[in-house]
């Protein structure tokens, strides 16, 4: 009995997965960047609460990056065109648990014209 309860358990367990939930704030640069990030793996989402942008940046985009090198950078944000003040900002990322798997933990405020991020966050539990 015990042996069909463990096998039930582990079944269980590899069926519903892991959920894993990771946070951070941004690190300003500049163009006034602020705000607390919720990562959900389950879910498939990034959540930035308080997402504050002055909006004066070219070519701007929510990214994720391994440890902030951009080399390999993975956009996941449409252009941010506007100034946003203590606004939530909801991002869908259907492959986020591979991406944070492969160390894909840091998310910028990124111009792609001048190749330089405005603030940064880094994900952890």
């Amino acid at each position: 009995m015990k042996k069909i309860l463990l096998l039930l358990g582990i079944l269980f367990v590899s069926v519903t997965g892991f959920s894993e939930t990771l946070t951070g704030n941004f690190v300003p640069k500049i163009h006034q960047i602020n705000g607390s990030i919720t990562a959900d793996t389950n879910e498939k989402e990034i959540i930035i609460n308080n997402f504050t942008y002055d909006g004066k940046g070219k070519d701007v985009y929510v990214v994720l990056s391994k440890g902030g090198d951009f080399k390999d950078m993975k956009v996941i944000s449409k252009e941010l065109k506007k100034a946003y003040v203590n606004e939530e900002l909801k991002l869908k990322v259907n492959n986020l648990a591979k991406l944070v798997d492969q160390g894909y933990t840091t998310i910028s405020v990124y111009t792609k014209k001048y190749k330089s991020s405005f603030g940064d966050a880094t994900l952890a539990e």
